[in-house]
């Protein structure tokens, strides 16, 4: 049946149900006498009948409703729940640590040469063990590439220091040497003046 036309005997049916409401109130008062109540309640009753019966084949022929399954929306739930947390363990493996010397976005290798002048420079204005860590990070520097000034100026620089605590006079003279051998190597670079 037409939804259309279901909605049109809803509308129906609440009328007739209203009229024999109002026709009752009206016969409980003395307005209607018993034969004409009689005869307009049954009326009302009749054609209420063959509406309400039409209205329920009307809802028989319809499709059915679909049943919902009560177990569907807790399933999409833990479903959804299980692929987040599989996604977010999959990104905290993937991202994994960051070590010193590495890129934050891992794009480029780290650059060796940077990360031994980053380590000299930090360690060399501390005590004496740290100034020698912080040589041996400079010399490093001069293996992977000879001709760096900065690592010759800081080698040689610490070298002149290292002398001069020890009262070592050669030592000083080769440091002086060594800062003069730097100046040698970038005219650019100011600190071996």
């Amino acid at each position: 049946m037409n939804p259309d036309r279901l909605a049109e005997l809803e509308e129906q049916r609440r009328f007739l149900l209203s009229s024999i409401r109002d026709i009752e109130r009206e016969h409980d008062v003395g307005d209607v006498d018993d034969h004409d109540f009689h005869a307009l309640r049954d009326g009302y009753v009749a054609r209420a009948a063959a509406v309400m019966r039409e209205i329920e084949d009307g809802r028989s022929s319809l499709p059915p409703k679909p049943t919902s399954q009560w177990w569907r929306r807790p399933a999409l739930i833990v479903g959804t729940l299980a692929v987040a947390l599989a996604l977010g363990m999959f990104v905290a493996r993937s991202a994994g640590q960051r070590l010193p010397g590495q890129s934050l976005t891992g794009g480029q290798a780290v650059d060796e040469i940077a990360v031994q002048l980053s380590e000299g420079r930090r360690l060399m204005n501390t005590d004496a063990a740290s100034a020698a860590a912080a040589r041996a990070a400079f010399e490093r520097v001069l293996e992977l590439e000879p001709g760096n000034a900065e690592a010759a100026t800081y080698s040689a620089y610490l070298l002149v220091l290292d002398g001069q605590r020890a009262d070592d006079q050669q030592m000083v003279q080769d440091g002086v040497a060594g800062l003069q051998a730097a100046a040698l190597l970038d005219e650019s670079y100011g600190d071996p003046h």
